[in-house]
């Protein structure tokens, strides 16, 4: 099955880079409603008291990271960020997701010592993992900072099923999908 090449618009370049496939951009796409769709379905099952806006952030964030973990995958956005003279931008993106923490924290008004720390954790390992130039080093780097940050949530015993959809997902976009270089 031949793989159709596209070039989106160059106002998407960041989530698709400058080339891509039709098929990515569909499966991007998807993971993002089906992270609209868990992250409403938890909503609703833990009977959430928030107003109507913070719900509707709270959705756009976890579109942005189900999609991203996807998005930052494929081959389009993985060159598109590694390639020469994309360091700013890839720490750029890294510091974007401090705020997209806060937000999905803020929504939920779940800031607490553990939630932050974890936030924290996030994006410092992140930092690690992309200043390593080797990519075989960073593969390995970003698998413990997976197991790590996964055994810290639960040892953390945080319970929340919404933080538990979150930092996962959280970890594995910025660690193992954008982390490590591909290409």
């Amino acid at each position: 099955m031949g793989l159709r090449i596209i070039k989106p618009p160059k106002f998407l370049h960041d989530i698709h880079g400058s080339t891509t496939t039709l098929f990515d951009v569909i499966l991007t796409y998807i993971g993002g409603i089906l992270s609209v769709l868990s992250i409403y379905i938890l909503y609703l099952q833990n009977n959430i008291d928030i107003p109507v806006w913070k719900l509707v952030l709270l959705l756009l964030i976890s579109a942005d990271i189900g999609a991203g973990v996807i998005a930052n995958f494929t081959k389009g956005t993985n060159s598109y960020y590694g390639g020469e003279g994309k360091s700013k931008s890839r720490l750029v993106f890294i510091l974007s997701h401090f705020f997209h923490a806060t937000i999905f924290l803020y929504t939920l008004n779940l800031f607490s010592l553990k939630t932050i720390s974890l936030v924290c954790f996030v994006i410092v390992s992140t930092f690690i993992i992309n200043s390593i130039r080797n990519k075989e080093s960073q593969k390995v780097i970003a698998s413990f900072c997976i197991v790590f940050g996964i055994g810290t949530l639960l040892i953390l015993e945080i319970s929340n099923p919404l933080l538990l959809w979150f930092f996962p997902l959280y970890m594995t976009k910025l660690f193992i999908a954008f982390g490590i270089r591909r290409y």
